[in-house]
């Protein structure tokens, strides 16, 4: 008998073990609504890793280089980047860390901390996992305040001229660690 409990002991962790990917490509997209009319960018540099055990996400560790944004506009990324918004040069990455709960209907909820300036909240992140065609991929999207994190104070902390509503879109192919 203690050489099955040993046995089993030592299979455990083999049994267990989760699978762990590198981002490796993707993109992470923003909209909000400047005047009423909406307002899209993009963040070039991002990456991460997450780690997959028996088609669950079970640990996330991704970012993304707030001084990437790219709205097509030069000077106006150059205003992202300051001081007012994400004060890129102080802050040069926002992080997201968590797991993620059980999938149903082939969605899952990452629940984490999404950090941003310094400051750290609770997050829950909806996404679709795909794990089709040899190479796992995600995607979802949500929103948040972006008031919540410092982005847009001064004359920019006024939400008539630019909502306080942000929304995020994002997707991600994984390349093995």
């Amino acid at each position: 008998m203690s050489r099955l409990m040993a046995l089993l002991l030592a299979l455990a962790p083999l049994a267990a073990a989760a699978e762990c990917y590198r981002v490796d490509g993707g993109s992470v997209r923003f909209e909000a609504k400047q005047t009423g009319a909406p307002f899209r960018g993009t963040f070039r540099r991002f990456g991460g890793e997450l780690c997959l055990e028996q088609g669950k996400v079970t640990r996330i560790d991704v970012w993304l280089d707030p001084a990437s944004v790219d709205t097509g506009l030069p000077e106006i990324d150059a205003s992202i980047r300051g001081k007012d918004f994400f004060d890129a040069a102080a802050y040069p990455r926002i992080t997201f860390t968590g797991s993620a709960g059980e999938p149903q209907r082939g969605r899952q909820q990452a629940h984490g901390t999404l950090e941003i300036k310094g400051t750290r909240r609770a997050a829950d992140v909806p996404f679709q996992l795909d794990l089709a065609g040899g190479r796992p991929a995600l995607a979802g999207s949500f929103s948040l305040n972006r008031l919540d994190y410092g982005i847009g104070t001064g004359e920019w902390a006024e939400t008539r001229w630019l909502g306080a509503e942000v929304r995020v879109e994002f997707s991600a192919t994984l390349a093995p660690k």
